[in-house]
């Protein structure tokens, strides 16, 4: 679990101790611990135009996205920190195609 935390951050994501108020919640699956991503069933308008998105996952790990194709039997998302880009005169821009901020917060007694 550090490992998938160290990850997360370094994509630019962050562990929640609780949702903020208007933030967008959704649910994952699971976790990839080797670049900090989650697997989100979900595919509505709301988790993409939000610019903040909570995800709410049980303490549930694959370590590679080769495992997690294995896991993965319906359409949904992978979800790994704000969206960023700099491709307009080098200027680096959060939130350009996703969420400005994204955490995760670890389901309770799971």
């Amino acid at each position: 679990m550090d490992e998938f935390i160290k990850n997360l951050r370094l994509a630019g994501g962050e562990v929640l101790e609780e949702i903020p108020d208007g933030w967008y919640v959704t649910q994952a699956e699971f976790g990839v611990v080797e670049n900090g991503t989650v697997w989100v069933r979900e595919y509505k308008k709301e988790l993409f135009l939000s610019e903040k998105v909570a995800v709410k996952m049980p303490k549930k790990f694959v370590k590679t996205m080769q495992e997690a194709m294995e896991l993965i039997n319906s359409p949904g998302v992978f979800i790994s920190g704000p969206s960023k880009t700099a491709d307009v005169e080098s200027f680096l821009v959060f939130g350009a195609h996703g969420p400005v901020r994204f955490g995760i917060i670890f389901d309770k007694g799971l």
